[in-house]
């Protein structure tokens, strides 16, 4: 007999914390790099979305490596939705990388930000780089 209490038990010991971040990352593959934004992370896992959502339906992924800032981490897509993927990596990540992507998110998203801003003004300007 399982009761709601049994439920709750379950489900923390499923994860770890996540942190939300929105750090840009790249995803690895045998077929390719795609870039990705990492929406959530946590020590045992993130949930990443790719950024560049032009016919990405048949970009299929199992293992993959995913690599932002200066980190990186092994694992394997458990879910996917559109473009939005679901990675357990094989070992833990170690609290400091957290900690430290967590700190930096802010200065990243800035920076991604930027580039964007800066390719926006050289597509209007007619400027395409290659």
């Amino acid at each position: 007999m399982g009761g709601p209490h049994d439920q709750v038990d379950k489900e923390s010991q499923r994860d770890f914390l996540r942190v939300d971040v929105g750090v840009v990352g790249h995803l690895e593959t045998l077929d390719g790099r795609k870039r990705v934004e990492i929406v959530d992370l946590s020590q045992g896992g993130a949930h990443v979305a790719l950024m560049d959502g032009d016919g990405e339906a048949e970009y299929v992924v199992r293992d993959c490596v995913l690599r932002w800032m200066t980190f990186e981490a092994f694992g394997e897509v458990k879910w996917r939705d559109g473009d939005h993927f679901g990675i357990a990596f094989d070992e833990p990540l170690r609290p400091g990388v957290i900690k430290e992507t967590r700190q930096q998110a802010s200065m990243n998203i800035r920076n991604d930000h930027h580039e964007i801003k800066q390719a926006a003004y050289l597509w209007a300007h007619g400027i395409h780089p290659r």
